[in-house]
């Protein structure tokens, strides 16, 4: 059952073919979004268009490079030909790649692909997506941080680096553009059960990543993995008519994981 109503609204959603993307462009499609999802991952956003079409849910995919601005140039272009609006960014899309950076494994390179997808993406999401929500008539852009960009861990310094800056340009897009009716906001999570999440636990993880994953769920304080659907459950409210005092903020959604001292 639907929780908010985005009837006659459009929206964008990036990293849409897995994880919180996933459930967060399904969650909005099932609130009577008009949802466009984005992933580079042709095939897999390929295979979850489908699963969607057998749920009833009708939700556009395109194929989008964020690293590239012209890529997100055209896809911004066909959104405002074909649909004349949008109301909701939601911008999920993210990479980890682990290393020091004093490692021969950890590269220029690997820093660049990390900055360049978690933040110069939303960066350019944002720049193509504030005129149109503003000629909408205003709207909401939700980013997406991490509990690293507060409290971080070892051999992660570019994606806590990248996340910690999501953070402060959320709130400087949000005073920015307040006085146009859009509102910007960003979610911080804890351990979610995702490809990402499972990418840490087969690094870490040995021979038994599941039970890696089971793990740093249980070592959150209400003792279990967050689901992605619990994340996009934020989002949505974040970019709902029922969140339209809140802007600027940092929303920690990390099953209490930040409030526990490690001692």
């Amino acid at each position: 059952m639907s929780t908010y109503n985005f009837t006659g609204r459009v929206a964008v959603v990036t990293g849409a073919a897995k994880g919180i993307g996933a459930a967060t462009a399904q969650l909005l499609a099932e609130c009577d979004a008009t949802v466009i999802a984005f992933d580079i991952d042709d095939e897999a956003l390929a295979d979850r268009q489908s699963a969607w079409a057998k749920q009833g849910l009708t939700i556009s995919t395109k194929t989008v490079d964020l690293r590239s601005s012209s890529a997100i140039d055209a896809a911004f272009d066909t959104i405002q030909a074909e649909h004349g609006r949008l109301d909701v960014l939601a911008n999920v899309a993210g990479i980890v790649r682990y290393g020091y950076i004093d490692d021969d494994d950890f590269t220029e390179d690997d820093w660049d692909a990390i900055l360049d997808t978690n933040l110069k993406a939303t960066y350019l999401t944002c720049r193509r997506a504030v005129p149109i929500i503003r000629r909408s008539g205003g709207g909401a852009i939700v980013n997406m941080a991490s509990v690293q960009a507060v409290a971080s861990q070892q051999t992660v310094a570019a994606y806590a680096a990248s996340k910690g800056a999501v953070i402060s340009f959320t709130r400087s897009i949000a005073l920015d553009y307040a006085a146009d009716g859009i509102r910007c906001n960003c979610v911080l999570p804890g351990s979610v059960e995702t490809p990402m999440l499972r990418q840490g636990a087969e690094k870490f993880g040995g021979e038994d990543p599941e039970g890696t994953m089971q793990q740093w769920g249980a070592a959150q304080p209400l003792g279990f993995l967050i689901q992605p659907v619990d994340i996009a459950n934020l989002i949505a409210f974040l970019a709902s008519d029922e969140a339209r005092v809140i802007t600027g903020a940092p929303f920690i959604a990390d099953a209490g994981l930040l409030a526990k001292l490690g001692v």
